[in-house]
């Protein structure tokens, strides 16, 4: 029997973590997996909070899940990350990219996040993998593809998904335009795991 694995995914719109939802959902139903998904999200679609749940088992009912019952927490932003840390299950691994998109209402009040600090309340919560998404992207040409960075990495994390359906996904759910660099993306994530 596959257990259910409950995944958060915390992001700012636009960052493309509904995208990563898909991307995760697609590449389950390839297996023959359960997959349910939800979201919540922030008052603006572009710029706002976003948390993404995926659910994937054997037979998985309810899109989301609660306080403390996350296996997985991927993050494409850090405040986002330590605001759903609540979501992930103390023996839970966060991925988290290095990357810090304050707030609108911040930026007008001047207010200024120390990344470091960020990082480590996020490692005093649970095992934490921080990883330069952004940048790795940046080498491929598409800095829009850090989310298939955290997926290259969240791949390296899990063994329910197999390599075939997560490439197979995400030729599925990404535009034409932008595959081959999110291909690559996906395989720098792959290879930053290895090098750690």
């Amino acid at each position: 029997m596959v257990k259910t694995v409950n995944i958060a995914i915390a992001s700012v719109g636009g960052q493309g973590g509904l995208t990563l939802s898909r991307v995760l959902a697609v590449a389950a139903v390839l297996d023959g997996l359960s997959v349910r998904t939800g979201e919540t999200l922030g008052m603006a679609q572009r710029y706002g909070s976003v948390v993404s749940y995926v659910r994937i088992g054997a037979r998985v009912f309810s899109p989301t899940f609660s306080e403390s019952e996350g296996d997985y927490l991927l993050g494409l932003e850090l405040l986002e990350t330590a605001r759903a840390l609540r979501l992930l299950k103390p023996s839970g691994l966060v991925i988290v990219s290095d990357t810090i998109r304050p707030p609108v209402t911040a930026s007008l009040n001047r207010e200024v996040y120390d990344k470091n600090k960020l990082v480590d309340y996020i490692r005093s919560y649970a095992e934490t993998l921080v990883v330069p998404a952004q940048k790795l992207a940046t080498e491929v040409g598409n800095p829009r593809a850090a989310n298939m960075v955290l997926l290259g990495v969240f791949h390296r994390h899990q063994d329910l998904i197999t390599d075939t359906s997560m490439r197979k996904a995400i030729s599925e759910v990404v535009p034409p335009k932008w595959l081959e660099s999110s291909l690559r993306a996906f395989e720098l994530g792959l290879s930053f795991i290895e090098k750690r």
